[in-house]
């Protein structure tokens, strides 16, 4: 319970900073005073706040450096993992509707008038087979054009003996013209045949379906009467279906024709069907800034129903990429940031170019390295942090001595004891040299330790210092408190008779 109220304080806190990093940054953009030099606000041997804020690209917001001991870290949830190079597993998934097969239909239709006497496929979603009879029609002009097809048989038959050429000539081509009349109306040539070899006209005439499907339209009822042109059945032939899905517009360039696809339902759990890419469509809605894709299936068994909908999948070509868990970078939609774990506590705002996203993971294109650790948890409560602290910087700096600006370049080296330091009494070394490489004797030279305040975990400033003694050849030690394990920006000074010699900034983590 305890727990959970800290983290619901902490929470609310984060809320107040996101209000304190507005008010502050207002109040920055008017604090320098208008005689005020660069020199004047930016005065040397003054310890910053934290590491200087980072303004990590075009137009971004500034970040600073922020610094977290391990028992707050596990009280936040901060994790950190490692920027590995893995495969990149390159997939496209969609969600699309089950279609017919539009070059799969077929529409059943007279070029007769007449009428419907006999009505074998009589509902829709019945299954047919190409050659089955669907109906018989009654039509006077069929009729009509049956005697007349059998009286030129006859004729021709009657003339057959005749010594006269144009007589055979003319009843065959009444013949042919009578067949060819039928033939357009698309009488079935086994009718036309048995016409042929009973010589009877039949007052109705049977036509039958041109595809093998399912009827997935029926206008066609017992005694219709019928008119040129007119749909009486549509017929679909589902042995192949199409499954349309619309793929976002970043992803189009993963898109190939002829390419294989995976398709999973709901009506099959745990089952997989395997088709290909058909077509691309050439536009991109402007809503939804996706392109619909048409993919082709085998449908065996008719299981594929159109209306249904469809989880598509593409999976491509795999290379070498390097990779993050998504929850790792913010993403303003103007900048992607990530931070960058240097140890002890110390985490670096860093822009990176993204890439292509995989399941949890997301490429980096540009900004971290293979090796280097990355915050993964409480990403968010880390950035309102950097904020802040970059806001804050300027504020609490303190003003060390107020010399005059150095003359010279003093190589100043530090070093501590132990290494790395510890909390609580350390040894501290610092050798000064100009820049010929002569030893400085006879300086005073002091030691800053600070640490910028914290708000969001009610951490305030701390700062120290240790004056140093001469220990000959340019050597000046002495002891000194470190209050706390993590990173401290430490400054070393060195005066002469009240003059600024030279100043040094570095950091110093302590564990």
């Amino acid at each position: 319970m305890k727990r959970a109220l800290q983290l619901f304080v902490t929470l609310a806190a984060v809320l107040l900073v996101a209000a304190a990093v507005y008010v502050l940054r207002a109040r920055t953009a008017k604090a320098p005073t208008p005689n005020a030099s660069a020199a004047e606000q930016s005065m040397p041997g003054m310890p910053p706040t934290d590491a200087p804020a980072k303004d990590v690209g075009p137009s971004s917001t500034a970040r600073g450096d922020v610094t977290i001991d391990p028992r707050r870290q596990q009280l936040i949830g901060v994790r950190t993992v490692t920027v590995k190079r893995e495969t990149l597993a390159q997939e496209v998934r969609a969600v699309g509707v089950v279609r017919y097969d539009e070059t799969r239909l077929a529409d059943v239709n007279l070029k007769v008038e007449g009428f419907i006497r006999d009505l074998f496929v009589d509902y829709t979603g019945q299954a047919i087979t190409k050659g089955q009879p669907l109906f018989t029609l009654y039509s006077p002009d069929v009729l009509t054009t049956e005697n007349e097809y059998v009286m030129a048989i006859k004729t021709r038959d009657l003339v057959r003996e005749s010594q006269l050429p144009d007589a055979h000539e003319r009843a065959d081509q009444l013949i042919a013209s009578a067949r060819q009349r039928l033939a357009l109306w698309d009488l079935p040539t086994d009718e036309i045949r048995t016409l042929e070899e009973q010589r009877q006209p039949s007052e109705a005439v049977t036509f039958r379906s041109p595809a093998t499907g399912f009827v997935i339209e029926k206008q066609a009822l017992q005694g219709l009467h019928v008119m040129p042109g007119q749909s009486l059945y549509k017929i679909a032939d589902l042995s192949v279906v199409w499954v349309e899905a619309d793929v976002y517009e970043r992803e189009l360039p993963l898109v190939r024709i002829g390419q294989r696809a995976t398709v999973t339902l709901d009506a099959y759990p745990g089952e997989r069907f395997m088709g290909r890419v058909l077509y691309i469509y050439p536009y991109v809605d402007e809503k939804t800034r996706t392109n619909k894709v048409r993919y082709e299936f085998p449908n065996r068994g008719g299981r594929l129903k159109p209306g249904m909908y469809a989880n598509v999948e593409l999976s491509m070509p795999s290379g070498m990429a390097v990779l993050v868990p998504t929850n790792a970078v913010l993403d303003s939609g103007k900048e992607q940031i990530v931070f960058v774990a240097k140890g002890d506590g110390y985490f670096e705002p860093r822009r990176v170019t993204i890439g292509r996203r995989s399941g949890d993971q997301i490429q980096i294109v540009q900004g971290v390295k293979e090796g280097e650790q990355v915050a993964t948890g409480a990403t968010f409560f880390l950035d309102s942090e950097s904020q802040l602290r970059a806001s804050l910087q300027g504020f609490e700096a303190p003003q060390v001595g107020s010399g005059a600006v150095p003359t010279q370049q003093l190589d100043i080296t530090f070093h501590s004891l132990p290494d790395p330091a510890k909390v609580g009494e350390n040894q501290f070394e610092v050798m000064v040299k100009d820049p010929t490489g002569k030893p400085v004797d006879g300086a005073d030279v002091s030691l800053q330790f600070f640490m910028a305040a914290m708000p969001t975990m009610n951490m305030p400033a701390m700062r120290s210092e240790a004056k140093l003694t001469p220990a000959g050849g340019g050597v000046y030690r002495g002891s000194g408190q470190v209050m706390m394990a993590g990173r401290w920006d430490a400054t070393v000074t060195v005066t002469r008779g009240g003059q600024r010699l030279g100043t040094k900034q570095l950091p110093v983590v302590a564990k």
